[in-house]
């Protein structure tokens, strides 16, 4: 029943602010099974949630805007996805936190904060969202940095940070079934998280145009900021 519950939860936040999922479930699916397995899961909700989101917008995405993005994405989620696999989960827990501790100071400074979408810079922001997408399963804030400013259109815009998110996030879950870490024993869970993804989609896509985006990101980046504290605090004291 929780894993049905945080993905609604989870799955409601992105499809009305266009990000958001992963930082969710990421926050509290370490708390009920291993840091791998947490973010296999994330990779299955996020993977059906984009194909949800994708599968009605498709001709809303912008390939050419998007493209900079995706060879650099490619080869930094690769490498630091199994780097993740080899490194120990209170490490990787102490990154989590440091990692959501950012995204709140970058939350605060995103509004003055203008990315001129380039090619360059577009191969640096792909490299970033690899590396955080391998090492805790989220790389949505700096694609939206650069995403927003060049896509005016809301239309546009989600479409097209969805699209990309549905290339990444078929790379991660390859890449952490090939890693061994599902097992037949996740196929209920497994199974309750796309149910969850796929209500919570359905309520997020209503809401979008009701629910200010302003608002609803305060309340998610402020709890992520508590948590980010609580975890590094915790996971050091532990170690």
């Amino acid at each position: 029943m929780v894993f049905l519950l945080l993905s609604i939860l989870s799955s409601f936040v992105q499809s009305s602010m266009g990000f958001g999922n992963a930082m969710v479930l990421m926050a509290f699916l370490p708390f009920f099974i291993t840091f791998s397995k947490a973010l296999a899961y994330n990779q299955i909700s996020c993977l059906l949630l984009t194909i949800l989101v994708v599968a009605g917008r498709w001709r809303k995405i912008r390939w050419k805007v998007m493209w900079p993005l995706i060879p650099p994405m490619v080869v930094s989620t690769i490498f630091f996805t199994f780097v993740s696999l080899s490194v120990d989960q209170s490490v990787l827990k102490i990154i989590l936190g440091l990692f959501f501790i950012g995204l709140a100071l970058f939350f605060l400074l995103s509004s003055s904060i203008k990315i001129r979408p380039t090619v360059g810079k577009g191969f640096i922001i792909g490299i970033i969202t690899g590396v955080s997408n391998g090492l805790t399963g989220i790389g949505g804030p700096p694609v939206a940095l650069y995403l927003r400013p060049s896509l005016s259109d809301n239309e546009e815009y989600l479409s097209t940070i969805q699209a990309f998110f549905l290339l990444q996030g078929i790379v991660g879950l390859f890449l952490r079934i090939g890693g061994g870490v599902l097992e037949r024993g996740d196929l209920f869970p497994v199974v309750m998280i796309a149910a969850g993804t796929s209500l919570g989609a359905i309520g997020g896509s209503y809401a979008a145009n009701k629910v200010d985006p302003r608002k609803m990101q305060k309340i998610v980046y402020g709890f992520v900021a508590m948590y980010g504290l609580y975890t590094v605090i915790s996971e050091m004291a532990g170690l």
